[in-house]
């Protein structure tokens, strides 16, 4: 409570005088500068709210004049009991005082000056004493408030206990909370910043974070970074599923049920992860942030979907045990991907903990071009031909040199029996088929970021990763059948969740398709697949009708309203060499209904000439910079609905209880290498025949075991055997 002592009379205006209006009962406007033209105040109410307080501002006499009514008086505002009890001499109290005033002192006197009061030089004078005396600049923003806050005094220094917790009138209303406690509700709760793009369908979000809430979000951070690498959009959902929903379960409800917008969105929770969190070493380690390499985007390129497939195979970075009484561990399976180049849509996902071989890679094509639903049925996986559409015959699929792919029976079945071009890349350049190399890399991330027993996030190259892989191999629980069943909900939200890429691609903008995977692969099936568009040609325009504007050059290429372009002339080449690397501005001359050319005005000679790259060019597909620009809003709508509905989805499976109908077993043993490559085969081939509905388990099993029962030296003998009919064989040919 603020006791206030009105004054008899009109005072003289000095520094800490206040101005009590009863009509606005417990806020009181503080006085701290006064200047001949006006004043500088700030509100001030009870010594709890001193932490929640804003900057003094300007008043003119015309202002505070308009301030002051019958109502209101000029008094005095008692000190605090805990500051109205000087410190002595000495003592640690005195000494802390004096320590908080040295820190201020130059500043305090440096707002001296009217000019250093304006917001601009308010923050950036408190910023620049922070850094030179390496003091936080919250802390001594907070100090420099403080002291305002209680006249201008330094008592003012002295730290106050904790006062009650703030609430917002939001949670108030709601019946969250309540003043039974003393809780302090928030005076200023109105949400600020940008509204979402999507206010005008599900309402305005009147969300208001509190101290509370960032407390939480870097509590929830930090648990996860314990566990292991983990990245802020992986926390930002998890903090929903959880501590939000604790916190806030009526407006987490709302949320789930599409009621309302984001209440915290990503762009938020990183504002206050960057600003309040401090890591330790160990911590900071297991920080993942995402790096791009604007220069190369979109590099490769097709003309639409179904044109070109990617396909690899990665080593999973999970353990597994068999599904037997008795589980054993049975190592880590190898996974393969085939996606969808133009739509970075993943035509198929095949797991197995078989030897890679074209055997694998079969299932891997069958799984991509039949039905779903009755495949992945036998093994308990909900999934349908509508969430995960059946693959059309790509006319291009692109691996690399692996022995499975480049077997003569991958030859005869791809390009042979399915008329399908093989276009392997050259030996050493995996960044032929970046696509499928970045989702492998996703794919891992979320895989480790799933919370399932037996993964880890790394590859064992040091001794903290190689200790977190041995821990994932005993705490190893999954077999292959629950393991397939979790990559195919990743690969499932992969698919409906928005991509980057895609929302460069202007032609799904003009035609109102969210920059989905699947979205963009349905559409583009129906309306793009089939017409092979050639690049776009050189020509020679109409010099004088070409539009004037600005661009810029680094790197070695121009860039233009984000696209790149490369010189495609000996002009061009030339005047990139004489330019410096780095050129914020210059002058382009183009013809903004067709983009894909950018000339430079020269009065010697040829005009360097620039083309658009070929990512650039097919992301465009020949819409305008005038209709580019009107379709922004559109675009913007488009990502940010996908965007909102893929993470209510993951955030409302996060918040469900899971469902364990795992029977608790004895744990995993450890087998020798023979008896492990044997329960290996046995578990994929319990797998293949839930995928294909086959019978002969016993067969393949026995041939399995057969085949790797063998010891070592009957191995040898029988290559030592083959080799020597081979050259008697050679011997006779002679």
């Amino acid at each position: 409570m603020t006791d206030f002592r009105a004054l008899p009379n009109q005072p003289t205006l000095h520094v800490g005088l206040a101005l009590h209006d009863s009509e606005r009962p417990g806020r009181y406007l503080r006085l701290t500068h006064i200047f001949e033209d006006g004043v500088y105040a700030m509100w001030v109410g009870t010594p709890e709210e001193a932490r929640y307080a804003k900057r003094p501002i300007f008043y003119s006499w015309n202002q505070l004049s308009a301030l002051t009514s019958p109502t209101s008086k000029w008094g005095r505002i008692v000190l605090p009991q805990q500051l109205s009890v000087p410190a002595e001499s000495g003592s640690s109290q005195a000494g802390k005082i004096q320590s908080a005033w040295v820190q201020i002192a130059p500043v305090i006197q440096a707002f001296e000056n009217r000019t250093n009061l304006s917001r601009h030089h308010f923050t950036a004078l408190i910023r620049e004493r922070a850094l030179s005396i390496d003091v936080a600049e919250k802390t001594l923003h907070r100090l420099i408030l403080r002291y305002y806050y209680f006249g201008s005094t330094k008592i003012a220094l002295v730290a106050l206990p904790r006062g009650p917790k703030r609430i917002t009138r939001g949670r108030e209303e709601s019946g969250e909370k309540d003043h039974a406690n003393g809780e302090i509700p928030d005076k200023a709760n109105n949400r600020r910043g940008r509204k979402t793009i999507l206010s005008d369908e599900l309402g305005p979000n009147n969300f208001v974070v509190t101290p509370d809430d960032v407390d939480d979000m870097l509590r929830c951070y930090k648990q996860l970074l314990r566990k292991g690498p983990t990245n802020k959009t992986t926390a930002h959902e998890t903090y929903l599923s959880t501590f939000f929903q604790k916190s806030h379960p009526d407006t987490h409800r709302q949320y789930i049920k599409k009621q309302i917008s984001e209440p915290v969105t990503y762009r938020q929770f990183c504002y206050y992860i960057n600003g309040e969190l401090q890591l330790t070493e160990d911590l900071a380690r297991n920080e993942r942030r995402l790096r791009r390499d604007p220069a190369n985007t979109n590099s490769l390129v097709s003309a639409g979907p179904g044109e070109i497939y990617e396909i690899d195979s990665t080593g999973g970075r999970l353990y597994l045990v068999s599904s037997e009484k008795n589980p054993v561990v049975v190592g880590k399976p190898t996974i393969y991907f085939l996606i969808d180049r133009w739509s970075r849509f993943v035509v198929s996902a095949y797991i197995s903990l078989r030897a890679p071989s074209y055997e694998e890679v079969r299932n891997t094509l069958l799984i991509a071009f039949t039905s779903r639903e009755k495949r992945f049925s036998r093994l308990g996986i909900e999934v349908s031909d509508n969430q995960w559409p059946i693959g059309c015959i790509p006319a291009v699929i692109c691996p690399d040199r692996g022995s499975d792919f480049m077997s003569g029976s991958m030859l005869q079945s791809v390009v042979d029996d399915l008329r399908i071009d093989l276009t392997p890349l050259p030996p050493l350049c995996p960044d032929g088929k970046a696509i499928v190399e970045r989702l492998i890399r996703t794919i891992k991330q979320r895989m480790a970021a799933s919370g399932m027993k037996g993964v880890y996030a790394d590859r064992p190259l040091d001794p903290q990763s190689r200790r977190a892989a041995r821990k994932a191999e005993a705490a190893a629980v999954h077999t292959l059948a629950d393991a397939y069943r979790a990559l195919i909900e990743i690969v499932k939200d992969y698919n409906n969740r928005p991509h980057q890429a895609l929302k460069r691609r202007k032609i799904l903008t003009q035609h109102g398709i969210e920059p989905t995977p699947k979205n963009a692969y349905v559409w583009g099936l129906e309306n793009i697949t089939g017409l092979r568009s050639a690049p776009y040609t050189e020509e020679d325009y109409y010099r004088l009708l070409l539009s004037s504007d600005k661009a810029s050059i680094s790197g070695g290429v121009l860039r233009y309203k984000t696209r790149v372009y490369h010189p495609s002339n000996e002009a061009a080449i030339d005047y990139i060499r004489r330019s410096p690397r780095n050129r914020p501005s210059l002058d382009i001359r183009l013809d903004k209904t067709q983009p894909a050319v950018i000339m430079i005005a020269s009065r010697h000679g040829e005009w360097p000439c620039f083309v658009m790259g070929a990512g650039d060019a097919r992301d465009s597909e020949g819409i305008s910079i005038d209709e580019e620009e009107a379709f922004a809003a559109v675009n913007a709508r488009l990502w940010a609905r996908s965007d909102h509905e893929s993470r209510r989805v993951r955030v409302a499976a996060k918040a469900a209880k899971p469902v364990n109908n795992r029977h608790k077993s004895a744990p995993a043993e450890r087998l020798p290498n023979v008896d492990m490559q044997r329960a290996r085969y046995q578990e994929t081939a319990k797998l293949k025949n839930k995928l294909h509905a086959q019978t002969h388990t016993e067969f393949e099993e026995h041939t399995a075991s057969a085949s790797v029962g063998k010891s070592w030296s009957e191995v040898e003998r029988e290559e030592k055997a083959r080799l020597v009919e081979l050259v008697k064989l050679n011997r006779s040919k002679r």
